[in-house]
């Protein structure tokens, strides 16, 4: 700003000059000497768009508004008025508030509800076209306000809760689990220490399945839901058995397995009554006894008795009797077998010859028999055989002799043969003579018979057998029953 002229002219206005300067200079508002003058106290100057213009003297404790054009003086005494609507205010107290309302269709400012305990508060009730209303005063630490929809009012106190939980924020109970399954636990079940709440599906519901009442008990499912096994106190070392016999559908059981096969009893006292499927004698066991097969019975039996069941003597051996069985007795003593059959054939003073391929020596001649054994000689289907008469274990010895110079540089075979078939066989090289031995204890059925063989593994020239040696033989003769 530029150069402020002095002046003593009251009531002018500061003004620019115009002259492109910050020059200024006082003057009136509609460009003459002076503002307009007051005529009362209280009035102001205000510009009407053209000129500066002076208000009306104002009435104590009164106000000014505007009019729409000018700032006019409210009528003498408090408002009526605001913006041309009438202001109703009866009984004023601490804290009430000025509103518009339409009320009964009458338009007009009216006061609102005076406040009367500390946590209240306002709120806009559209019942008589509109209103604002007070809430209940609190009345202790926690609550709520809680709408009530049939008195359109808010109050203090718990909250309703629905769904899975019910009752209200000061008082409530779990009803329901996930949105809607029931919890029916009630009845004899609840509340029981040990109680469970278990689902289901046709009820979808939250039920208490029954409480245990001995300890040990497990939960088994029935097919319906989850019970406690049978009520039984186990004892120490028991298992749970199934026992079907239990209504409705079985339960399980503390006790003892219960064995069956080689094994009788039960787990908690067991008894050996079978080895390998085969019964075992239950009593009349002594001293020196062993346990061996039976196959008349087809059970196990005591042995190593002697005759008569006397206990065995020292240095008894244990003797086979196919009646008796294994009994005890001295070293000395001989088995009874039956009828002791024995017997021998040798190669007669006719010569076999012996070719590449495995045959039956011929021209076999009787030795001697003895209890009921029986030579065959040439022809027939078992020819130079001996049959047995007993069935039993027997000592059988084969061998074929080839003298020195006679053999073809092969090796010799001897075989025993049994109704046909090969059961043993040795061989010896022949160069410079060949007797193969073979021998051993092999089991005869009666009416068995027994036949020797021979062969030249290699070379190609015939190959005789020494004729009328006893050294080309077969012999037998029975060792147990």
């Amino acid at each position: 700003m530029g150069n402020i002229p002095n002046t003593n002219t009251p009531n002018l206005v500061l003004q620019s000059v115009g002259n492109g300067s910050n020059d200024s200079r006082w003057g009136t508002s509609g460009g003459g000497s002076t503002l307009p003058t007051g005529t009362g106290t209280g009035q102001m100057i205000w510009w009407n768009g053209t000129a500066w213009v002076v208000t009306v003297t104002p009435a104590t404790n009164k106000y000014f508004y505007w009019n729409g054009s000018s700032w006019a003086n409210a009528t003498v005494g408090d408002a009526t008025s605001i913006q041309g609507y009438p202001v109703n205010i009866t009984g004023i107290g601490n804290g009430d508030v000025l509103y518009w309302s339409n009320v009964g269709a009458v338009q007009q400012w009216v006061t609102g509800p005076t406040p009367t305990g500390d946590g209240q508060l306002q709120y806009w009730n559209t019942s008589l076209s509109g209103h604002w209303s007070l809430s209940a005063a609190a009345t202790s630490t926690g609550q709520a306000l809680v709408w009530n929809n049939s008195t359109l009012t808010w109050g203090p106190g718990a909250v309703p809760l629905v769904g899975d939980v019910s009752g209200t924020t000061a008082s409530n109970q779990v009803v329901s689990l996930a949105g809607g399954q029931t919890l029916a636990l009630t009845g004899a079940n609840f509340p029981v220490s040990g109680s469970i709440m278990q689902y289901s599906t046709s009820t979808s519901s939250w039920t208490t399945g029954a409480a245990p009442t001995q300890n040990g008990q497990i939960l088994e499912w029935n097919g319906f839901g989850w019970a406690q096994s049978d009520s039984t106190p186990p004892s120490n070392g028991n298992t749970l058995i199934w026992n079907s016999s239990i209504a409705p559908t079985g339960k399980w059981t503390p006790g003892n397995i219960t064995l069956a096969g080689d094994v009788t009893g039960s787990t908690s006292s067991t008894s050996v009554v079978k080895l390998i499927s085969y019964t075992l004698p239950v009593t009349g066991a002594q001293m020196g006894n062993f346990l061996y097969y039976n196959s008349t019975s087809g059970q196990w039996a005591y042995g190593g008795a002697r005759s008569g069941g006397a206990t065995p003597s020292v240095g008894d051996v244990p003797v086979w009797n196919a009646t008796t069985g294994w009994t005890a007795g001295p070293v000395s003593s001989t088995p009874s077998l039956s009828g002791n059959p024995t017997g021998s054939m040798f190669q007669s003073i006719t010569a076999t010859s012996v070719t590449s391929t495995l045959a039956l020596v011929q021209n076999m001649a009787s030795n001697f028999v003895n209890g009921s054994v029986t030579f065959h000689g040439s022809g027939g289907s078992n020819a130079y055989s001996l049959t047995v008469p007993t069935t039993g274990y027997y000592q059988v010895d084969g061998q074929v002799y080839i003298a020195a110079g006679t053999a073809t540089g092969g090796f010799v075979v001897s075989a025993i043969f049994v109704n046909g078939s090969e059961v043993m066989r040795a061989n010896s090289f022949g160069t410079g003579g060949a007797s193969p031995h073979c021998g051993g204890v092999i089991s005869l059925s009666a009416g068995d018979y027994v036949q020797l063989y021979a062969q030249i593994q290699s070379g190609s020239a015939l190959t005789n057998i020494t004729a009328g040696s006893l050294r080309t033989f077969v012999s037998l003769s029975l060792v147990s029953q």
